[in-house]
């Protein structure tokens, strides 16, 4: 498994480390034996917001974003044929509203990185949370990635 992850601050570096190490962890639960490459981007608040902007028609910031380079069938056969790391998509998390959510709840800023990273690798790998039935279906994947989820938390798209 490959994580290849982009840092516009430095004072997340040692964040996103761990969380690299944490989701090359969950990719190989969620694709035993596969070899995925996965790009995360930690950004501003306003690079969040462009991106919202652009790609989902809302002008505001959100905690996390994720860009599928496959459909869900594509990705739960990604990266079995052998060869270089099959790249199954990006997604972009906001440290600004990661660190004022972590605040909100009391947790440091790692435990709200990792649990919106396990939330945009699920939207990779095609789970969503639009009606019951698929949000049910993404909580039992995150509880089974983190031991926790935040379906039902969740307040925008991710």
């Amino acid at each position: 498994m490959l994580v290849r992850i982009t840092v516009s601050r430095a004072g997340a570096r040692r964040d996103a480390r761990r969380l690299k190490r944490s989701l090359a962890r969950m990719m190989e639960k969620l694709a035993p034996g596969r070899d995925l490459e996965l790009s995360v981007s930690l950004v501003s608040d306003g690079e969040i917001a462009a991106l919202n902007g652009e790609h989902m028609g809302l002008d505001e910031p959100t905690d996390v974003l994720s860009f599928p380079l496959l459909d869900r069938e594509e990705a739960r056969r990604a990266g079995a044929g052998g060869g270089p790391p099959e790249p199954i998509g990006d997604v972009v998390i906001s440290l600004d509203t990661a660190r004022g959510q972590a605040s909100e709840q009391g947790s440091a800023l790692y435990d709200e990185l990792e649990v919106l990273a396990a939330h945009g690798l699920l939207h990779l790998f095609g789970y969503d949370h639009i009606g019951p039935n698929e949000s049910a279906e993404m909580a039992r994947q995150e509880r089974m990635l983190l031991g926790r989820s935040i379906i039902g938390e969740v307040t925008g798209e991710g």
